[in-house]
């Protein structure tokens, strides 16, 4: 997540907290059990909620007896966090920096938060702290526009937004599909409203991150719009309670657990014009000198060619870079293609990775470790870029390779290594 999103969600959910914790919706049983159920929860078994807020969703897991880690970065959601789940455990940290060592819980859950966050810097993190096995589960309440006055309501408040996060834009789930940390997703969804006087509804409405922390003069504005809506159309007028329909959604997906070896697959693809870090596409055409829709902040010698077309790095590195309190994930370096289940420290130049299958498979061949620059200081604490350098640390530098073979590459695909 970037500086200014984190800045953004916490403004709003700071001014906000209280209403939040009055007016959101909680979740339907028929959807917490599907989700225990998807989780393994139970004794014995540990879950790490990511983006808590105040604890809307950790009080229903309460009952499956599992250790509940809690996650929530915003001081004021995290008091009332505090207040309604007593025996959760606060954990230090977010999304895309979470405190726990690697391979720590059996489970991580994301209820109506992941929207917010940097979404391959927490897939990566979850991945990190998951063991092998383990599943990551989101959940998401979302308003029924088929309702006439409740798309007049989401109109409404989409009129003041500024470019934050959504959980209906969709930019979520593709993230998701761009990401093969996890998978495949499975889905179910449920049916649930929630019942509120106007004036709930008014407060529903001001729990909104940008609601709560714009002017006074906007969101007062706000407000008597949507009491005017709520005056006008034949489901709201005079009525003292107002059902508000939504629907749940439930996403969960498996790790992805290959064992190191000479066949992975691909996780990630990065590319952009210029600059780190790179962030992820669906995918690329790879050409001569590398990816297609990919270009250089720093052009040749330091950067590109034929002999360091692409760049390659294995998520095992990420993770293990990671566990030194260094930060690491998809893209962060400058790669292009980040490896999930390749033994990294068998590699040597001239190996070969055939990257798909048949003819149309693209082929690679490793040239040579791929040395870090001053660009990435800022991600190693005390600047020691050496951490990921060839000579110091080979099992976890970047390769270089040459393009044998053009074709296409995208998430997903079959990895294999042939040895030169």
């Amino acid at each position: 997540m970037t500086d200014a999103i984190h800045a953004a969600a916490a403004r709003g959910f700071t001014v906000g907290a209280d209403a939040y914790e009055r007016s959101r919706p909680s979740y339907p049983p028929d959807a917490v059990e599907t989700l225990v159920a998807a989780l393994g929860l139970g004794p014995g078994r540990t879950v790490l909620e990511l983006g808590a807020g105040t604890g809307k969703l950790t009080r229903l897991l309460v009952p499956s007896g599992a250790r509940l880690l809690a996650l929530e970065p915003v001081e004021a959601m995290r008091a009332r966090l505090r207040q309604a789940v007593p025996t959760a455990e606060l954990v230090d940290g977010t999304a895309e920096s979470v405190g726990l060592p690697g391979a720590s819980v059996d489970a991580v859950v994301v209820a109506q938060a992941f929207h917010w966050f940097d979404a391959i810097r927490a897939l990566s993190e979850a991945h990190r702290v998951l063991r092998p096995g383990g599943r990551l589960l989101l959940v998401f309440n979302r308003r029924d526009e088929t309702v006439p006055w409740v798309h007049g309501l989401d109109d409404a408040i989409r009129r003041i937004a500024a470019g934050e996060p959504q959980v209906w834009d969709g930019a979520w789930r593709e993230a998701l599909a761009r990401c093969g940390l996890f998978g495949p997703w499975q889905a179910q969804q449920f049916r649930q409203v929630q019942r509120l006087t106007p004036d709930g509804v008014l407060d529903r409405v001001a729990s909104v991150s940008y609601v709560a922390s714009a002017s006074p003069e906007v969101r007062a504005g706000l407000l008597d719009e949507v009491r005017t809506l709520l005056a006008a159309d034949p489901l709201t007028a005079g009525a003292d309670m107002i059902d508000l329909p939504y629907d749940t959604e439930v996403l969960w997906a498996e790790r992805a657990s290959p064992e190191p070896g000479d066949v992975g697959f691909v996780v990630s693809v990065n590319a952009n014009a210029g600059g780190v870090p790179k962030p992820q596409v669906e995918g690329s055409a790879i050409a001569r000198l590398g990816p297609t829709n990919d270009a250089h902040a720093e052009p040749e010698p330091a950067h590109g060619g034929p002999d360091q077309a692409v760049c390659l790095y294995a998520q095992e590195a990420i993770e293990r870079v990671r566990a030194d309190g260094h930060q690491a994930f998809p893209g962060a370096y400058g790669e292009n293609l980040t490896l999930l289940g390749i033994d990294w420290a068998a590699l040597a130049a001239g190996d070969r990775l055939v990257v798909g299958e048949g003819e149309a498979a693209v082929e690679l061949e490793l040239t040579k470790h791929t040395a870090p620059c001053r660009t990435l200081a800022h991600w190693f604490v005390g600047r020691h870029i050496a951490r990921i350098s060839g000579k110091a640390h080979p099992d976890d530098s970047r390769w270089y390779a040459r393009v044998l073979r053009e074709g296409e590459v995208r998430p997903g695909m079959r990895v294999r290594v042939l040895r030169g």
